[in-house]
């Protein structure tokens, strides 16, 4: 354990998500010593353990991932964790466990949703990793409460873009911590638990600190409610009048086949879901989970999972393709008489844009549609919501955001009675909370852990220091500083503008 963790205290250190630019590859310790008699006694618990997309900008060849660096927490056997919960299936939060088993590591029981063990046991398949070497699973539910020595972990939904996302009331005799997990508060979820903000309104008094994903709120508002997304798909879909629609979803987001789905089903118009092996193998784990398209449909539209012309043909050249984009329109001989093209994205999508472009096909985007691209993380309106909802008590301490975002939105959450903690934290550092006081007590240049594999299958790491690495990855064009900088004063301004009006 590091030495500077002896005092009683609530410790929290950021392993990954409070990177200098990137926002991947998560992973939080905390650790709480309390006094039992004349000794401190201590417990550790790890939240999410994900792997850093833009491993190649860090310099290492033949790099395959990188991983934050949780060594020494693993080493230390005397207070080796004695949990690692996970927040959801995403890879940035959920694929460091492979590459860590790989290299020969062993990790704590781990709590999480049942579809974020169903993605983790089709990756432990698929790395080839012996079943009898898996870690212990606990599946987890909104609700359930968990005890291990000083800690109480409360479980409590989240709004996310995939099945069983949570967030955990994190409660210890030193301080009560809601880490929020990548979330929004749309209520509108389809087959999935929304955020539980009921029970936040319970908890509002005893929530010293929120852990919170900051990852949306270089946007102003609410982020997009799903059934705001499903009101612009189906009214897409009728003004085109036409009989073919090819609509791309991310394979991740199971969020998205249902919304697709449920427009093409208002619209009673057929489905084909048609891609590529990444799409089938998360559709297969969708229906596993207990979606059923079939019944859904209910005999109303047709289903197929197939693009054979004999099926294709059966449907009556009227269809909603929702998939990837591997050349779907010369698969399904789309022309500009008789299609129609959705893009849900403003990048992800850009090869079907030139597929439709080179077929003179009219198709729809997220630049003058916002409502079609579906969401996960809350903009900032709702996290002045949620503030409002914890009665403006609570510290938030942000994640999940380059850290110069945390910098440049401190004058627009002031002025909205959002309490910052007063240093923008970073990866690797140590910070003390007891109740509403927040120390930093350690600081040392972060490390992440480059995986390399070889022939024999096994994984190994060298560590590299953290750098700036997004001028080599999509932050640049998306949330540089500049562009947060700019956004976070003209949201500003127009609260003082609105304060105004009210005054007058």
């Amino acid at each position: 354990m590091n030495k500077v963790i002896k005092n009683i205290g609530l410790y929290w250190q950021p392993l990954g998500g409070n990177n200098v630019d990137q926002i991947s590859g998560h992973c939080y310790c905390y650790r709480d010593v309390v006094k039992e008699g004349h000794r401190k006694v201590t417990t550790t618990i790890l939240v999410d353990l994900g792997k850093f997309d833009n491993h190649r900008a860090l310099g290492i060849k033949n790099s395959s991932a990188a991983v934050p660096d949780i060594r020494n927490i693993l080493a230390d056997k005397e207070n080796y964790p004695k949990a690692l919960f996970l927040t959801h299936s995403h890879p940035d939060h959920l694929n460091g466990i492979v590459h860590y088993l790989k290299a020969g590591y062993s990790l704590p029981t781990l709590y999480a949703g049942k579809y974020t063990f169903m993605i983790l046991y089709d990756l432990l398949k698929e790395y080839n990793f012996p079943q009898k070497l898996w870690p212990k699973f606990n599946v987890i539910e909104d609700g359930n409460i968990f005890r291990f020595g000083s800690f109480e972990i409360e479980i409590l939904a989240s709004s996310h873009t995939c099945f069983d996302s949570f967030g955990f009331l994190i409660k210890t005799p030193n301080a009560t911590v809601y880490h929020s997990g990548d979330m929004k508060l749309d209520q509108t979820t389809y087959f999935r638990k929304p955020t539980n903000i009921q029970r936040l309104k319970q908890l509002a008094s005893q929530i010293d600190v929120v852990i919170a994903d900051f990852y949306g709120v270089y946007s102003d508002g609410f982020a997009v409610k799903e059934v705001d997304t499903l009101k612009c798909l189906c009214s897409l879909i009728s003004k085109s009048k036409k009989h073919k629609i090819f609509l791309p979803v991310y394979p991740t987001h199971p969020e998205m086949y249902i919304t697709a789905f449920l427009a093409a089903l208002k619209l009673r118009k057929n489905v084909v879901f048609y891609g590529n092996t990444d799409f089938f193998s998360y559709l297969k784990m969708i229906v596993e989970y207990g979606i059923s398209f079939e019944q859904m449909a209910n005999g109303k539209i047709k289903v197929s999972y197939s693009h054979n012309a004999d099926i294709i043909d059966k449907l009556d050249n009227d269809y909603v393709v929702i998939g990837t984009f591997n050349h779907i329109p010369d698969v399904f001989n789309a022309c500009e008489k008789d299609s129609y093209g959705i893009i849900t994205a403003k990048t992800f999508f850009n090869p079907l844009k030139g597929q439709l472009n080179l077929k003179n096909i009219k198709f729809a985007t997220v630049e003058d549609f916002p409502e079609l691209q579906g969401y996960g993380h809350g903009f900032f309106g709702d996290y002045e919501k949620l503030n409002v909802i914890l009665n403006k008590k609570p510290i938030f301490i942000p994640t999940h955001c380059p850290v110069y975002m945390i910098d440049d939105i401190r004058n627009l959450a002031t002025y909205v009675g959002m309490n910052l903690i007063h240093l923008t934290p970073q990866n690797n550092q140590i910070y003390k909370i007891k109740k509403k006081k927040i120390d930093l007590i350690y600081d040392a240049p972060a490390k992440w852990m480059i995986v390399i594999y070889n022939n024999d299958d096994f994984a190994y790491m060298t560590e590299v220091f953290q750098k700036p690495t997004s001028g080599h990855g999509f932050l640049k064009r998306t949330i540089s500083r500049r562009r947060c900088q700019n956004r976070f004063k003209s949201y500003l301004q127009k609260r003082i503008n609105e304060n105004k009006k009210l005054l007058k």
